[in-house]
């Protein structure tokens, strides 16, 4: 999921013919269309093709309205070797897919980039598959709980929904993880491909058990990579990020104190994390203003969820809390080593066309309209003084009020994942604070014994495949190997937190 609080979710539809509410048909004969594929973009490789797939919007009414939905290939380096195509999402939801391909691709091993045309794609509602706004100005970002003024947020919130319901009715109730993976077949009957294999991470990987769960004949190889739990959609995904914030936190704490010196944030942990709830109180009043961006209490708390698994990146972190705790105090921010690094923004040739608040509009259509939100206000109040009491860095932010209390109800169940036929994969970082391992392991009970998982001890970031000690695993299944013979964990190969090689 997302790592920005505003979305709240850290980081992405099919042509069977399957009616909504009714049970889900066998996936025709792939007949093949007559794909118009064009180059992406003349800035990106000649060889990186996109093409338009026309869906149903609603697949209740196959004969209405249709959308597109854009798909992109990068085709198998070797013709000879190829075994299909893989299809891939970033995650999100919300998050844009076209350029996965060239991003997540380049790095896959070579014999998989040999063996497999790698497919792209952006969900429908999202970058240039006929994108959604709700017209959010500034976006949505969730607020802390304050007793003083929750029923001002929750005024503002019901606001903020029925606008953006009121924006675009006819397009936002059909952008669903259900409908995306409706979509994901039609994909696979366009490409003329009788199954598909698909590499999901994150909120993917939702998508992709979601995908199997409605269409188990149209699935090859499935490969989950740092899973989202089926049975906390949503609501109980955000919420849990406040568990994931707190164990990663604690870990930066100590290598911040254990490096006092150098950052002066603290001689102990505790030290450090009362510097962290000071600052966090001091902004959630008062902003500051940071190389031209203002950084308010939700920034800290989003930046924390990366903090924790290596020093490069708490080097980062305890160099940004430096500067916001002098910009707080009004004194110069100045750059004292290395500056914050923000993940690389995936390119995005076609901005001019997306709405600025397409990625925070899809993802409240998607999670807000996948699954039923509580809708008593007081449980909102109750669960934050809870919460926050409970998990102090995220617990009053993740299960205070949101857009989706005020959601009309979901236009069909979210899907029940359970036993597949379909041989999935899991892959997953032990100490992952985006998506912590308690979901993993129970995705991966719910897959049942056609299911493994390939757990990575000692890691704490977020995706693992590729660049871990799981690679091989992962490449021998999407060779055709077949799954491990039971479970699997090894030792991550990178330094751990503070040791050798920082």
């Amino acid at each position: 999921m997302k790592r920005k609080l505003a979305m709240l979710c850290a980081a992405a539809t099919t042509a069977g013919a399957a009616l909504v509410g009714a049970p889900v048909a066998a996936s025709a004969e792939p007949a093949g269309s007559d794909l118009a594929w064009q180059r992406c973009s003349p800035d990106e490789p000649e060889n990186f093709q996109c093409a338009t797939v026309t869906v149903p919007l609603d697949y209740a009414d196959p004969d209405g309205r249709t959308i597109d939905v854009t798909i992109s290939r990068l085709k198998a380096a070797e013709s000879a070797k190829r075994k299909g195509v893989l299809l891939m999402n970033p995650g999100g939801p919300g998050a844009s897919g076209l350029t996965l391909p060239l991003t997540t691709g380049s790095r896959l091993p070579q014999e998989v980039k040999d063996s497999y045309d790698l497919i792209g794609f952006d969900p429908r509602g999202i970058g240039r598959s006929t994108p959604i706004s709700c017209g959010l100005e500034h976006g949505w970002s969730p607020m802390p709980f304050d007793p003083e003024t929750f029923d001002q947020t929750v005024a503002d919130t019901k606001e903020m929904a029925n606008a953006c319901l009121s924006k675009q009715p006819d397009l936002l109730p059909f952008i669903t993880t259900r409908n995306t993976a409706r979509d994901l077949d039609a994909i696979r009957t366009a490409l003329g491909e009788r199954t598909i294999s698909y590499f999901g991470i994150s909120y993917g990987t939702y998508l992709g058990a979601v995908f199997t769960e409605m269409f188990p004949d149209s699935v090859d190889k499935v490969v989950l990579d740092s899973s989202v739990d089926p049975e906390r959609v949503w609501r109980g995904m955000v919420q849990i990020w406040a568990l994931g914030a707190e164990r990663g936190f604690q870990v930066f704490a100590e290598w911040a104190a254990e490096r006092d010196a150098e950052y002066h944030l603290g001689e102990s942990a505790d030290d450090v994390s009362a510097l962290f709830r000071d600052l966090l109180t001091r902004l959630d009043r008062e902003p500051v203003r940071l190389d031209g961006e203002t950084v308010d209490g939700n920034v800290l708390r989003s930046e924390a969820l990366s903090a924790g698994p290596t020093d490069d990146v708490n080097a980062d972190y305890a160099e940004f809390l430096g500067r916001v705790r002098a910009a707080a105090d009004g004194e110069p921010a100045a750059r004292t080593g290395a500056a914050l690094k923000q993940a690389p923004a995936v390119p995005n040739r076609w901005q001019d066309e997306v709405p600025p608040d397409n990625s925070d509009s899809a993802f409240l259509a998607v999670v807000c309209g996948d699954a039923v939100w509580p809708r008593d206000v007081e449980r909102y109040r109750r669960d934050a003084i809870q919460d926050g009491r409970r998990y102090p860095i995220l617990g009053a932010v993740t299960s205070n009020i949101a857009p989706c209390a005020f959601w009309p109800e979901p236009r069909e169940p979210a899907t029940e994942v359970g036993e597949v036929d379909s041989e999935v994969l899991l892959v997953q970082n032990s100490h992952d604070s985006q998506t912590p391992i308690e979901g993993a392991a129970n995705l991966r009970e719910l897959l049942g014994d056609n299911a493994r998982m390939a757990l990575v001890d000692g890691s704490w970031e977020h995706g693992a495949y590729p660049g871990n000690c799981a690679d091989s695993v992962v490449t021998r299944y999407l060779m055709g190997d077949g799954l491990p013979e039971q479970d699997t964990t090894c030792q991550t190969a990178k330094p751990p937190v503070g040791g050798s090689g920082s």
